[in-house]
């Protein structure tokens, strides 16, 4: 979805190129999320770079120091992956590239999930906290038995795509969510789609999300149903305001970090169901 213009917009006072982020960019953009430990592949930027719209930061000498996303989501538009090199911080890069996001989602309501270091600047720009995201990952070392039968629990199918499609509607990365789901669960009840969980490459290895239904009962029965296909398999979730784990826990996952979810803007929920899951931190 990005751009493919080159043109760079010139920061005087460091001799810095901002442009859009373009293919050719990966490997050093992968360098910058690996130098933080983060754990995106090349092919998870690469996916971020089809349904968003990407920003670069370039050096005179072509290095680049800086990444960002805007992905446009119906009414609201997930911020992610801002990176700024260590060497150039304190430098107002964060500022600069946040604000550049912030334009590119022109009137949506804007959402990001705030590092520890990141939310005071967010903050300070007008995003307010809304919840809480937990992280669970790890090897399933004692996957659990398929869960008790749920009235409309069943396999997903091609034949559900178009009602899957619709439960968030006009959403890119819904789409590409679906497009790369290696497996996933739904519930059905009079003919309409109550319930959804998807299971895809991603990272270290696998992730599962979005988990949405509409109840807390309904998500953990289709986490418990993906979990029980995934003995030995690195998995992570990234889970919203998570009231009961012990599913995860007792599967080998532990909730390795909280962060905080911000918006900025009205809330607006363009799902037509509650999301217990998220595609993944930096897609929302």
């Amino acid at each position: 979805m990005s751009s493919s213009s080159s043109q760079c917009s010139a920061d005087t006072s460091q001799e810095l190129c901002w442009r859009p982020l373009h293919d050719n960019d990966l490997v050093q953009a992968h360098g910058l999320s690996q130098r933080l430990g983060w754990p995106h592949r090349p092919e998870d930027w690469a996916t971020m770079l089809r349904v968003g719209h990407g920003v670069a930061i370039e050096t005179p000498d072509g290095t680049l120091i800086g990444t960002g996303f805007c992905l446009p989501q119906n009414r609201t538009a997930t911020l992610g992956l801002v990176i700024i090199d260590d060497a150039w911080q304190g430098k107002g890069l964060g500022r600069a590239m946040m604000t550049r996001l912030m334009a590119l989602a022109e009137n949506r309501t804007q959402l990001l999930v705030a590092t520890v270091a990141g939310a005071p600047l967010y903050q300070k720009l007008g995003f307010t906290p809304f919840s809480t995201v937990c992280q669970y990952q790890g090897v399933v070392t004692n996957a659990p038995e398929t869960p008790e039968a749920l009235e409309g629990l069943r396999a997903m199918t091609e034949q559900d795509l178009e009602a899957i499609m619709a439960l968030s509607p006009d959403n890119a990365v819904h789409v590409e969510a679906v497009r790369q789901a290696t497996q996933g669960v739904v519930i059905e009840r009079d003919g309409q789609l109550v319930g959804l969980a998807l299971r895809r490459p991603y990272g270290r290895g696998e992730h599962i999300g979005p988990v949405m239904a509409e109840s807390a009962a309904q998500a953990q029965a289709l986490m418990a149903t993906l979990l029980s296909h995934a003995q030995g398999a690195f998995v992570r979730l990234d889970l919203v305001d998570p009231q009961e784990d012990s599913l995860l826990t007792e599967s080998g996952l532990a909730c390795v970090d909280r962060v905080v979810r911000m918006r900025r803007g009205p809330a607006v929920d363009d799902s037509v169901l509650p999301r217990f899951g998220l595609i993944n931190q930096a897609m929302g």
